[in-house]
C-alpha cells in the first residue's frame, strides 16, 4: 500500500488526502502538482509517511491506513512549519481548482468596496482628517498601480491586492456621484 506525500493540516480532506487499500480519497495530490517542503529557521520540513496500528478492527476511522504528518526539526515548531509552508499550501490550494482564483477576486473587490464605503462614511461624517483619509487613499492607488503594472508577470498576491484597490476605487467614484445629485 502505498501513500501520497501532501501538506497536512488545511482542508482536512482536501489536502493530506489518505489511500485507503489502493483507493485514494481526496483531492490531487501535492507530489503530482510539485509540492515541496517548506524551510524555517534553519531546518527543513519534511514529510513522512506513518502505518497507522490496528488495534482492533478500526483505529479512529481510518483502519490501516497509510497517513502523512510532517516531521520536523529539533528547533523548528508545529507553528513554524505550518508559516513556513504557507506560500506553497497556497500555490496549491489556487492550482486544484481554477474557479478559485476568480472567486477570491470577487472577495477582494468587494472588501475594497466595503473598506472605501466604511473610511468616507466615518470621515465623512466626522469632518476632521477627511483630506488626509482621500490622501492616503489616493497614495494607496497609486502605490498599488505602480507596482502591479511595473510587473512582467505579477503574481496573485499583487493581483488580489489590485482588485482590492479596484473596489476601493469603484466605492469612492459611486459615493461622490451621490453626493453630486
Amino acid at each position: 500500500m502505498s501513500a501520497v506525500i501532501a501538506p497536512v493540516g488545511l482542508c482536512g480532506g482536501a489536502l493530506g488526502a489518505v489511500r485507503t487499500n489502493g483507493t485514494r480519497r481526496g483531492a490531487t495530490s501535492a507530489r503530482a502538482l510539485g509540492f515541496k517542503g517548506g524551510e524555517g529557521m534553519g531546518q527543513s520540513a519534511s514529510l513522512a509517511r506513518r502505518q497507522v496500528a490496528m488495534v482492533g478492527p478500526k483505529v479512529a476511522g481510518r483502519g490501516g491506513a497509510m497517513v502523512t504528518r510532517a516531521v520536523t526539526g529539533p528547533r523548528e515548531t508545529r507553528l513554524g512549519s505550518i508559516l513556513t509552508t504557507i506560500p506553497q499550501r497556497l500555490d496549491l490550494y489556487f492550482r486544484v481548482r481554477r474557479g478559485r482564483k476568480l472567486l477570491w477576486k470577487i472577495i477582494f473587490a468587494a472588501t475594497g468596496f466595503y473598506s472605501a464605503n466604511v473610511l468616507s462614511l466615518t470621515f465623512g461624517v466626522l469632518g476632521i482628517n477627511d483630506v488626509v483619509a482621500g490622501a492616503f487613499c489616493l497614495a494607496f492607488a497609486e502605490i498599488v498601480t505602480r507596482s502591479f503594472y511595473k510587473k512582467t508577470n505579477p503574481g496573485k498576491y499583487w493581483d488580489f491586492l489590485n482588485w482590492f484597490k479596484l473596489g476601493l476605487c469603484y466605492a469612492l467614484i459611486t459615493d461622490a456621484f451621490k453626493l453630486g445629485s
